[in-house]
């Protein structure tokens, strides 16, 4: 009994030591209420979106120029992260409309039939792109309200 207690202690330890070292970077900016959370660890967007769930308050929600913006200054040059928006007429993981829109060149296209997710490229100006829900990429999270 206390020798099983000890592996899922040493494991829970680990677990939580690996994503505490991998939230890298955190950006609480003037006139928004919330806090943008960069996590440089890859997961598919439903794990991503749990792992936010558990530990802030959602996936990234970017609902203007200014937001996309901060959370592209958290992010390393070049790094595509998954934020909250997926394909139901285009919803926040909030249930909001999605209004504002960021999308690369030629996107959204369902390239494979089964785009439904939403990363955004920080190499190419913060513009969005869909993607397979199961690719596994770094993720924005934030903390607070809108």
């Amino acid at each position: 009994m206390g020798r099983s207690w000890r592996i899922v202690q040493i494991m829970f330890l680990d677990f939580t030591f690996k994503y505490v070292l991998f939230s890298l970077h955190f950006g609480h900016f003037p006139g928004l209420n919330m806090t943008f959370v960069f996590i440089n660890n890859s997961m598919t967007w439903m794990e991503a979106q749990s792992y936010c769930r558990a530990n802030y308050t959602d996936l990234a929600s970017v609902t203007n120029m200014s937001e996309n913006q901060k959370a592209k200054e958290l992010v390393p040059a070049g790094q595509k992260v998954w934020i909250g928006l997926f394909r139901d007429s285009w919803k926040w993981t909030d249930g909001s409309n999605s209004s504002f829109r960021h999308w690369n060149t030629n996107e959204p296209n369902n390239y494979v039939k089964n785009e439904t997710c939403v990363a955004a490229n920080f190499g190419s100006a913060g513009r969005w792109e869909d993607w397979n829900c199961d690719r596994m990429t770094a993720f924005v999270c934030y903390s607070g309200k809108f």
